[in-house]
């Protein structure tokens, strides 16, 4: 019986968090080479990849206070 197994990449993981919109090509490089490893050796192995915003999402969210919720056509663009 294959396994489905739920993997997330956090957005603090793949992404520097202290500078906007800057990926770590490195470490997804490392993980996608990790998840490949996985499924050479576990074939029927099912995958289901989620990953976090990182520094693509949460400063943009912070500059429209998307956690206090949204008061106004604008602050849609903190989505």
């Amino acid at each position: 019986m294959s396994e489905l197994v739920f993997v997330k990449l956090g957005g603090s993981v793949i992404t520097d968090k202290t500078r906007a919109e800057t990926a770590r090509p490195d470490l997804i490089a490392r993980l996608a080479g990790e998840v490949a490893s996985a499924l050479a050796k576990q074939a029927d192995l099912k995958l289901v990849l989620g990953h976090g915003s990182g520094s693509f999402g949460h400063m943009v969210a912070r500059r429209f206070g998307t956690r206090e919720g949204v008061h106004d056509a604008d602050a849609w663009r903190g989505f």
